[in-house]
């Protein structure tokens, strides 16, 4: 907290208990006692009270705003709360008209606007606006509430709609020719078939939407909606610029603009069809879909043309009439779809019934449902800006994507031999455990189907970090070499779970309420142990799986990622039950102290294999679609930053180097994880590094250990020629002190 806010609270008596509740009392108190507070001490008072604001412009529409508006201007903001838009854009003007809806507001604006000249009416803008007949603007600009509904009349035609729909509408005949208007709406501004839906009324009257910039959630002040920020005029483009605004990209989403062309990704801009656009994040699980399309080769194919009836029951009924060859869709969540209804994990109403042709096996489509295409297509068919549903109109016009009919029967056949497999190693467990003696034969047949060759194609699949030291314990051939590689396996396992979240909230946790932060102990940070990754990763994990349920697409964007499965997958309950037994087994052991026998060694050895295939069960392959990258050398070409980077994964020190396309630059002391296809990789703090051994200049892989007087210990739990290095790191050293 600054000085300037600490001199506010303590004018007004906050710290005494004497709060007040009206945030626009506080504002104004502070301002009479000549306390100089900017638009952004305004906007920790507002974020302070812990309640949704009313509309105070976020700070990166108006960085947008600045940047944009270069020319003289005279300027109309029909829904003006502390005159932030005309003060903080700077905008060069001769006449600006500030309409505000009560007093406290203009007198707080002239506090703030001081010496900038502008015109103040107060009262109801829908009915001030129908006022102002002879007045004309270059720029009409507003944040007005979002649903709020109001109504007016416009030519002799009473209209009930959005409050802030209606002030474009009134507004828009304030637009001189060559004007724009720069408004910020939800999602319904853009639904044409709402009930007095706007933006048909406005293009009847030679008003088109020009732009439209998404404002993700946590943008505005206590609230977790994403909204956007559009542009119209009385230019017809035939196209919408779609694109997202964050503070990295706003010359690159300008240029874009200006120049009306199309960037690598959605987030630097996209032209779109303007009467289809219905919201940022339907346009972007469309994109994805696309991307696994052209990757997996698959057809696209109506639902009507391999659905015979889609069916849906009312609560009261209970269940479906049963249907041969059908599959049961979930119409809300993500639950699994099924092809027989005693399957069913909901009730039935949340359910659809497609009853398919011959030519589809409905268990291949329930599977092709739960698979990642398939549920980002289910994530595509919903709506609802807080409980997303699939309408029945909407899945009766999807479009599927499916392999060939000849590769859909191939994944069925392999289905059906996993089936078999998982049958027979069922019957093998069942006889171990009911016919002990038959021990020898059980396991004959257990050899005939183990392969050995699994379990190392999925250390390969893995970052070097883990890999290296799986690889390890796998290589080994004496039991405790291998019980002591396991252990070091899953401590490195935890902290780099820690490493990937923390990393997550350092570069966006700003845009996350604190409901969903978990405050680390810096202190047992600067000491770290198995115990403190295991119960840090679990806070945060727990917040993760609260963000993730209740604010999914909040959550995608704190990792920088289009895929729910991998923050479900590292954030979940079982790899934290895994983790903790673990870490329950070593404390176990170490406490007991002495010489392990043979035994002991063999049976603990069991004990964290067993742990290890859990683990493996849960995560399965969750790493084939990222890379971790070490930067090397790069450059900046249109727009994109070309950087040559080293594949960290697998077991093998001797990385593949690559060069990798991205959005912004890359720091070549830092590890970043990158999404498949993805340009924006998330920078992972540096409590894991890739470092030349000091002894041997040997590359090896470091894990933070503690912050003492001597530095930073590092160890590496698979190089023994040079395990552990005392190093000085002025970032990590920070890092951990700024918790405190």
């Amino acid at each position: 907290m600054n000085n300037k806010l600490k001199q506010l609270y303590e004018s007004t008596d906050y710290y005494s208990g004497k709060k007040i509740n009206n945030q626009d009392e506080m504002i104004q108190r502070g301002l009479e006692k000549h306390i100089d507070l900017s638009y952004d001490d305004i906007r920790e008072i507002l974020k302070k009270h812990n309640k949704y604001s009313h509309g105070i412009t976020p700070k990166i529409v108006s960085e947008f705003m600045k940047k944009v508006i270069t020319n003289k201007s005279d300027v109309l903001i029909p829904w003006n709360i502390y005159g932030e838009l005309l003060g903080e854009v700077s905008i060069n003007t001769d006449s600006s008209v500030l309409i505000s809806n009560n007093d406290k507001w203009a007198t707080i604006t002239g506090m703030m606007l001081k010496d900038n000249k502008y015109q103040s009416i107060i009262g109801d803008p829908l009915i001030e606006l129908e006022k102002m007949k002879e007045f004309k603007f270059d720029l009409i600009c507003s944040f007005p509430p979002m649903g709020i509904k109001a109504e007016t009349t416009v030519n002799n035609k009473k209209i009930r709609a959005e409050l802030a729909h209606l002030l474009i509408l009134k507004a828009s005949y304030k637009l001189r020719e060559s004007g724009r208007m720069f408004f910020v709406v939800n999602h319904n501004f853009f639904n044409r078939k709402l009930r007095n839906s706007i933006l048909p009324i406005l293009e009847d009257k030679g008003i088109f939407l020009d732009a439209a910039f998404y404002l993700p959630p946590g943008t505005h002040v206590n609230t977790n909606i994403g909204t956007y920020l559009i542009v119209l005029s009385k230019k017809e483009y035939g196209d919408l610029f779609i694109s997202e605004l964050k503070n990295e990209n706003l010359e690159q989403v300008i240029s874009g603009w200006n120049n009306r062309k199309d960037s690598k990704v959605l987030t630097n801009g996209k032209l779109v069809d303007h009467k289809s656009f219905l919201s940022y994040g339907k346009l972007e699980k469309e994109l994805e879909i696309e991307r696994f399309v052209k990757k997996a080769n698959l057809i696209e194919v109506p639902i009507t043309d391999i659905a015979l009836q889609i069916n849906s029951v009312k609560k009261e009924i209970g269940q479906f009439k049963e249907h041969a060859n059908s599959v049961y869709l979930p119409n809300i969540g993500r639950s699994d779809a099924v092809n027989d209804q005693s399957e069913m994990k909901n009730k039935t109403h949340n359910y659809f019934q497609i009853v398919l042709k011959d030519s589809i096996n409905s268990i291949y489509l329930a599977k092709w449902f739960n698979t990642e295409v398939g549920l980002i297509l289910r994530d595509s068919l919903t709506s609802g800006a807080y409980v997303g549903k699939i309408n029945k109109s909407t899945l009766e016009s999807a479009n599927l994507y499916l392999p060939e009919k000849s590769i859909q029967q191939e994944i069925l056949d392999i289905q059906s031999k996993v089936d078999e497999l998982r049958n027979e190693l069922f019957s093998i467990e069942s006889k171990a455990w009911n016919y002990p003696n038959s021990h020898e034969h059980l396991n004959k047949r257990l050899e005939k189907l183990n392969r050995e060759d699994g379990v190392t194609e999925w250390i390969e699949t893995l970052p070097f970090p883990l890999a290296s030291i799986l690889y390890k314990y796998y290589a080994k051939t004496d039991v405790f070499s291998k019980k002591e590689f396991l252990l070091h396996f899953f401590e490195a396992f935890a902290q780099f779970q820690v490493v990937l979240m923390m990393s997550a909230y350092a570069k966006n946790g700003e845009i996350i309420d604190k409901e969903y932060i978990y405050e680390i102990d810096a202190d047992r940070l600067a000491n770290a142990t198995f115990g403190t990754w295991v119960h840090i990763g679990e806070n945060i994990a727990k917040k993760l799986r609260k963000l993730m349920d209740k604010y999914p697409d909040q959550c995608l964007r704190l990792f920088q990622q289009k895929r729910k499965s991998f923050i479900e997958i590292i954030s979940s309950k079982e790899v934290y039950k895994i983790l903790d037994r673990t870490r329950s087994y070593r404390n176990d052991w170490k406490g007991h102290g002495g010489v392990e026998s043979e035994g002991d060694v063999k049976n603990r050895l069991m004990l964290l294999e067993r742990e290890l295939n859990a683990l493996r069960k849960v995560i399965g392959d969750i790493y084939e679609g990222y890379q971790l990258i070490q930067p090397g050398n790069g450059h900046f070409s249109s727009g994109f930053y070309n950087c040559n980077c080293r594949l960290v994964k697998g077991t093998r020190n001797t990385f593949v180097e690559k060069s990798i396309e991205v959005s912004n630059g890359l720091d070549i002391e830092n590890l970043y994880l990158l999404e498949e296809d993805g340009y924006d990789p998330l920078k992972l703090l540096p409590f894991i590094k890739l470092m030349p051994s000091p002894k041997t200049q040997v590359n090896a892989c470091y894990y933070y250990n503690r912050l003492d007087r001597n530095g930073i210990r590092m160890v590496s739990y698979y190089f023994d020629q040079d395990a552990e290095v005392t190093i000085h790191d002025s970032v990590l050293e920070t890092l951990i002190n700024d918790l405190k």
